[in-house]
């Protein structure tokens, strides 16, 4: 770890120094604010060693069949938006849109030819004669199950008047009043009734039963006609989202055509992960091509010792000065203080993020630096 913290007061010729570099500087005026030459160091400055780091980082990964064409830049390239990176060759995906694009069409021609609204009519139709035979069979208002009905309820009637017949007069058989053969003629009557009874309720039993019959055909026709409809609506509908599908893997920010772009406004190429001639995306497998640092994200993470944490603030005022330039002097703000310590080479630190004014993009990741901060007093 790297650190120095400037004491107040100079010797006469520490001044005298200072004084001359300072008129040597005067040269250097109309370097830019990013960029500028270092003078001396200001008392009680205190300095810390940082690195070069940065947050944000993107993968371009290629999701459809495709062959490498050329790779047209090189790991530590700098990028900008719509910058070509990769060229790409797409014969084999762009088949198999053609051949989706056949399967929807087809599709929906076969979908055409099943004529759609007569059959929508039919469906129509068979569910309005459904619903009105499970109420024939349901209340009873069929006519013929009604005719039934009324004749079952007659019958019921019958057979209680003949009941009492024969009640009646089997007393009067006890009673010496009449003969046997009077009281078997009143009991024939009744077992005549109790018969016809009989065969009004199988008659009604077999009608609700036909009923029943004509009610599950009206279903099963209903059921055949939707399933042979919904397949054809189906089939065409699934054909078309798996052509959306395969259409949209081609429609991503870094993709444009056959090439592969930037999609960052300012970017560092940190990883090609494939060469001239490499297949991508087999088996619609995602693959990555191409790592990409986002620049604007770049940041300085500076190592400040714990015992001068308390003299630095999100105010403080912050020069940074690249160790592959120590001629330069760039800006900064402090982005964050960590709220611990942690051990480094037996010393304690406390990381400082602090964010660059790099417009020249000197700072490179993995650069190391002197991180100036101006002193603040602790409250």
């Amino acid at each position: 770890m790297k650190y120095k913290k400037y004491l107040a007061g100079f010797t006469a010729a520490s001044l005298l120094l200072a004084f001359c570099i300072g008129c040597g500087n005067k040269n250097s005026a109309n370097t830019p604010s990013s960029a500028t030459e270092t003078s001396s160091a200001k008392t009680n400055d205190i300095v810390a060693w940082g690195e070069v780091k940065y947050n944000d980082e993107y993968q371009i990964n290629i999701d459809f069949p495709s062959t490498v064409q050329n790779v047209l830049v090189k790991e530590g390239d700098l990028v900008k938006r719509g910058d070509s990176l990769i060229t790409l060759s797409t014969d084999d995906y762009q088949k198999n849109i053609q051949k989706l694009q056949a399967q929807v069409d087809s599709t929906k021609a076969a979908l055409n030819n099943v004529n759609q609204a007569a059959m929508e009519a039919d469906i129509a139709t068979l569910k309005s004669q459904i619903s009105n035979k499970t109420a024939e069979l349901n209340n009873g208002s069929k006519a013929e199950l009604q005719l039934l009905q009324n004749s079952l309820t007659r019958a019921n009637k019958e057979i209680k008047d003949a009941q009492n017949d024969v009640s009646k007069y089997q007393t009067l058989f006890h009673d010496g009043v009449i003969s046997q053969a009077d009281l078997d003629k009143y009991t024939d009557v009744l077992n005549q009734k109790q018969k016809a009874k009989t065969d009004i309720e199988d008659n009604l039993t077999k009608t609700k039963r036909t009923l029943q019959e004509e009610l599950d055909s009206l279903n099963t026709s209903l059921k055949y006609k939707e399933v042979q409809l919904n397949q054809q609506k189906d089939a065409a509908s699934a054909a078309q989202i798996d052509l959306d599908v395969m259409n949209s893997k081609a429609k991503k920010p870094y993709l444009s055509g056959n090439t592969v772009i930037s999609n960052l406004d300012s970017g560092i190429v940190k990883e090609i992960s494939v060469v001239k001639g490499s297949a991508v995306g087999t088996q619609y497998a995602a693959q990555k091509v191409i790592d990409l640092i986002d620049s604007s994200s770049i940041y300085v993470s500076a190592e400040v010792p714990e015992e001068f944490i308390r003299q630095i603030s999100a105010d403080s005022k912050v020069t940074i000065v690249p160790t592959a330039n120590k001629s330069l002097k760039i800006e900064g703000k402090i982005m964050r203080i960590a709220n611990e310590a942690v051990e480094k080479d037996g010393d304690r630190i406390v990381k400082v993020q602090v964010k660059p004014v790099d417009k020249e993009n000197v700072l490179k990741p993995g650069f190391t630096a002197d991180v100036h901060f101006s002193e603040t007093k602790s409250k």
